[in-house]
């Protein structure tokens, strides 16, 4: 499949943030220590970029930030994107990426929800890239 220039961008501004949050890790050796939030953020900024470039390749430019909306989106050209792990990834990122914020207490942003996060981002990363026709970039 050749991708169109619009989805090229976005995939490469995912991969930037996985670029970012390897170098966050490769930083801080002792995971207790690395910016949690920050990793969450990443990780939630590639798979909604994913989803996003999924989208314009196939020509549609909804816009917004929920990682569910967007997977619904997507699903409505590919049933894949129902698979229940795709799913799960998505509610999880977004569930972590609310509690990054200071005030919200209801899960914490940590150093095994920092690394839940990633595995779900490189996950779902994974998944749009196979069916843009990429092939894996994560889990080879």
């Amino acid at each position: 499949m050749i991708l169109n220039d619009a989805c090229k961008k976005w995939v490469k501004s995912a991969m930037d943030d996985c670029v970012v949050i390897d170098s966050l890790i490769a930083q801080v050796i002792n995971t207790r220590e690395r910016p949690h939030a920050q990793i969450i953020y990443h990780s939630e900024q590639a798979a909604e970029k994913m989803l996003k470039a999924f989208l314009l390749q196939h020509g549609i430019t909804g816009w917004g930030h929920n990682l569910n909306t967007l997977r619904l989106e997507c699903e409505k050209l590919d049933t894949d994107f129902n698979a229940k792990r795709i799913v799960d990834h998505c509610a999880l990122l977004t569930s972590l990426n609310e509690a990054r914020y200071p005030d919200f207490v209801a899960t914490p942003v940590d150093a095994k929800n920092a690394d839940r996060a990633y595995n779900s981002a490189k996950r779902i990363y994974d998944f749009v890239s196979i069916r843009l026709g990429l092939g894996k970039e994560f889990y080879k």
